[in-house]
């Protein structure tokens, strides 16, 4: 009888499917997002808060294009919109061509494991993004918008991601088609 040796026990959030890690990461995203609701000074000092749903995009998008992740997307932005007083369909769009990035780079690569992939694809997305996200401002207000905030925003944002992008693997396994597992 073979005896189970640490290497072969697996983590619980590697057995769990995609529909609780989707949860999961939509539970992150709404928990950040309402917590960016609250005055966001430390000492004085304004703090730059991530744009939470991105992180979704990014990171749900990594398995293909999927339903239940664009409708939370869709969520999310309608609710970024309100919360920015931007006009209705701004974020979701913005988080919805995010999304549809990172699903194209995943199925166009097919090696997100590797360092190079894992480090620039979210680098090259959020910084698309809020290439994006400036444009549009901009355009809307009829004038460039100041960068250095987005900017920032960006940093957090990014540097968040690296840090909890495990929560936004819905668990794709290698060979398994995109979509199959969202």
């Amino acid at each position: 009888m073979p005896r189970s040796t640490p290497r072969n026990k697996k983590s619980l959030w590697s057995q769990t499917g995609p529909t609780p890690r989707l949860l999961f990461g939509a539970f992150a995203i709404a928990a950040i997002g309402v917590l960016g609701l609250t005055p966001r000074e430390f000492f004085g000092f304004s703090v730059a808060w991530p744009y939470a749903a991105l992180w979704g995009a990014v990171g749900w998008g990594r398995v293909g294009l999927s339903v239940r992740p664009m409708i939370l997307l869709i969520l999310f932005g309608l609710i970024q919109d309100v919360t920015f007083h931007a006009p209705l369909g701004c974020f979701v769009i913005l988080n919805l061509l995010a999304y549809g990035a990172s699903a194209a780079i995943a199925d166009m690569f097919d090696v997100m494991n590797e360092p190079l992939v894992a480090i620039l694809s979210p680098v090259l997305l959020f910084s698309g993004a809020f290439l994006l996200l400036w444009l549009m401002a901009s355009t809307l207000e009829d004038h460039p918008v100041r960068v250095l905030p987005l900017f920032a925003s960006l940093l957090t944002t990014g540097l968040a991601y690296a840090v909890l992008q495990k929560i936004f693997d819905l668990g794709r396994r290698p060979g398994e088609l995109a979509g199959q597992a969202g």
